[in-house]
């Protein structure tokens, strides 16, 4: 009997320990597959895989744990019926110990985890604070780049000396002949204070170096414009235009400047006048002449009367006559005063007949009755041409035959006398300085 008992135990112990044998291989391949996948999460997958990886691990530990502890205690009473050099216990010892082992690592690995869990809750936290703090900073550039954005396109009246430029433009086109052209075209130039813009450059007449603001040669520009299209320009730079008189006034107040006109009638004669300073004021001074230079050239001085003062056209009326608008008058836009001596923005015709004196003209070099076919007026910076036979200008410019007698009044406007157009006599009186 007692032997039979023995078997019996004997049977029953091995059998639990290949049981227990194989439920420890087989918790021990689910360990590892488990690790492995946490491995794949922990380099590629969102934090919840990763939590429902170790919720699986724990969840494994703990049935191993459950198990060791529920069969373990039945096993060691069967081991008390062994004496001590049995087999069964080196075997039981053996896998308890690796049991331990694998035990102790799945928490160093659990703890490792739990570690590079919480590092990646931290790094989601900062990123998604580096994207709010990405948000307010490109907030903060948004509006700084449309400060600045305003402040370039803003138009300073003061001088405040030359602007750096991000890219260097020539300030006018004496700079650009002085960087080799000798072409006369179109060219792109930079004057202090100003955007870019395009200008005709004349490289040729008189040694060149002209920055051309008015150009007329076949009527197919209109010039009877407005305020507006005065102070911006109008025209095509390779055909007829006016450059607009805030370019001018900042072209010639960032050095100084000596004006050119150019004068051409149908018949072909030709003659020019000369001016050795030339200064147009700001907007809020109506685009006056506040400087005019000494007068040489061989077409005579039309545009000293004209000194000090403002722009007018049909619409802004600046002149000094009282009793009308000068450029309504003579069809128009220019530095009237009371009215002209000079409108080379008049209207383009080939034949002074029936333009009651609205035509193109420069009094002392052809009268209002032979317009003017062709004018060019343009400035370059100093030192300039000094004048070339000033005595013998002025007695052409005093001759007989240039003088324009006044016409009688005749109708009446607004109740007063006037005259049919209005321009002056030709006389000795220089406004050369101006200010």
């Amino acid at each position: 009997m007692t032997s039979e008992r023995y078997l019996k135990m004997v049977e029953t112990v091995e059998r639990k320990l290949n049981h227990l044998d194989a439920s420890f291989h087989e918790r021990t391949n689910s360990i590892l597959k488990h690790l492995a996948e946490m491995l794949r999460t922990v380099k590629a997958s969102p934090a919840n895989a990763l939590e429902n990886s170790l919720v699986a691990v724990k969840n494994d530990l703990d049935k191993l744990r459950h198990y060791l502890t529920v069969e373990q205690p039945s096993m060691r009473a069967d081991e008390r019926a062994f004496h001590a050099g049995s087999p069964f216990d080196a075997r039981l010892s053996i896998l308890e110990t690796n049991v331990k082992n694998i035990m102790s690592g799945v928490d160093s690995i659990v703890s490792i985890i739990s570690e590079v869990k919480s590092r990646q809750l931290a790094r989601t936290n900062s990123k998604n604070e580096f994207a709010q703090g990405s948000t307010d900073a490109a907030a903060l550039i948004n509006e700084f780049r449309k400060t600045m954005h305003e402040q370039k396109t803003r138009k300073c009246e003061c001088k405040t000396g030359r602007v750096d430029r991000a890219e260097r433009y020539p300030t006018d086109c004496h700079e650009i002949q002085m960087q080799g052209f000798n072409v006369s075209g179109i060219y792109k130039i930079k004057p202090d204070d100003m955007e870019p813009f395009y200008v005709l450059c004349d490289l040729t007449t008189a040694g060149g170096a002209w920055t051309v603001f008015q150009n007329r040669f076949d009527g197919s520009q209109d010039f009877f414009k407005s305020w507006s299209d005065y102070k911006n320009g109008f025209g095509n730079l390779a055909g007829e235009f006016w450059l607009g008189l805030e370019k001018l006034s900042y072209l010639t107040n960032q050095k100084l400047y000596e004006l050119r006109v150019e004068l051409e009638t149908q018949q072909g004669h030709e003659g020019y006048s000369a001016y050795s300073v030339f200064t147009i004021g700001p907007e809020h001074e109506g685009f006056r002449i506040s400087t005019l230079g000494t007068y040489y050239g061989t077409a005579g001085d039309s545009l000293s009367y004209h000194a000090g003062q403002k722009f007018s056209t049909f619409d802004v009326d600046n002149d000094e006559w009282k009793d009308g608008a000068c450029s309504m008058e003579h069809g128009g836009a220019w530095w009237y005063k009371e009215c002209d001596k000079s409108n080379l923005n008049g209207k383009y015709s080939l034949t002074g007949d029936d333009q009651r004196g609205q035509t193109i003209y420069w009094i002392s070099f052809k009268s209002p009755e032979i317009p003017i076919s062709k004018t060019k007026m343009m400035i370059r910076p100093l030192p300039a041409s000094k004048p070339v036979n000033y005595e013998t200008n002025r007695n052409f410019l005093e001759s007989p035959d240039q003088r324009i007698k006044q016409i009688k009044p005749s109708g009446t406007k607004g109740g007063a006398a006037r005259l049919p157009f209005r321009y002056e006599e030709p006389s000795q009186d220089f406004f050369n300085n101006l200010k």
